[in-house]
């Protein structure tokens, strides 16, 4: 039997900003540190390095002994620093958590949107964006705990958080299917097409991160391209005549120059 490379998520009962970049790891790196003694950095970068020890130092906290169990105290010991420093840049845990979750998953949205711009077919764009999902996310393991499992336990903020990552994300594949229309396709989804294509990639991460193999979570991405495939030429438009994602919802939404959300504009 083959063995998962990273052990699985423990189970468990539910119950003013400055940063250098968005975080893709909980890595603190010594150039995230403050170097002893006299230094010559701004006030403004040693908030910045603060800032971001402590956002990683929640991705690594939550991913390995989970977010009802991660203490402010658990915080600062991994990020290297203080409870008033804690203080100054977050109200509270769940804020912390609110910020690492946004930055986390704006970057795995624009990593997709990336690859798929360099291919001129929608058809490969559509192959691309879901392939390199599935691929950051199991080079990303603390990432993918963070934002596809742990979220469910951060409360009720956290769930609108995902919500609306999730509505961000479905305009990315809203965006081929424009393309699509655009090359003469005759491609007809409503807004339960979008989320059956995003919410079955997710529910495999998450099954995968709580079987400890993560690692493995590439081989589930065929399925889902051709569950894509199959809906893009097939078409899927509910009785009801779902409004798309963009204009059934009125939540916040990251912009297009942070992450490239409207997929047709970019590529």
């Amino acid at each position: 039997m083959r063995r998962c490379k990273y052990p699985p998520v423990p189970l468990r009962v539910r119950s003013r900003t400055l940063y250098t970049s968005p975080i893709d790891s909980v890595k603190i790196s010594d150039e995230l540190l403050i170097p002893a003694g006299r230094h010559t950095l701004l006030p403004d970068e040693v908030s910045a390095r603060q800032r971001e020890r402590l956002l990683r130092a929640m991705g690594s906290c939550v991913s390995t002994q989970g977010y009802t169990e991660t203490t402010i105290a658990d915080l600062v010991r991994v990020a290297r620093t203080s409870r008033s420093v804690f203080y100054k840049h977050f109200a509270d845990k769940e804020e912390c958590f609110l910020e690492t979750y946004r930055q986390m998953t704006e970057i795995r949205i624009k990593a997709s949107l990336e690859a798929a711009a360099v291919e001129p077919e929608w058809q490969a764009k559509l192959d691309v964006g879901i392939a390199t999902y599935f691929r950051w996310m199991a080079e990303h393991p603390e990432v993918a705990v963070t934002t596809v499992v742990e979220v469910h336990a951060a409360g009720r903020r956290a769930l609108e958080a995902r919500s609306r990552a999730l509505q961000d994300w479905m305009r990315t594949i809203e965006g081929v299917a424009v393309l699509a229309r655009r090359g003469g396709a005759a491609v007809e989804l409503d807004e339960a097409a979008y989320a059956a294509i995003i919410v079955t990639a997710e529910a495999y991460v998450h099954e995968y991160a709580l079987r400890g193999c993560l690692d493995r979570v590439v081989e589930k991405a065929p399925g889902v391209q051709a569950l894509a495939r199959s809906l893009f030429e097939h078409g899927a438009v509910s009785p009801a005549g779902s409004r798309s994602p963009t204009a059934a919802h009125s939540s916040p939404r990251i912009s297009p120059s942070e992450t490239g959300a409207h997929l047709e504009d970019e590529l």
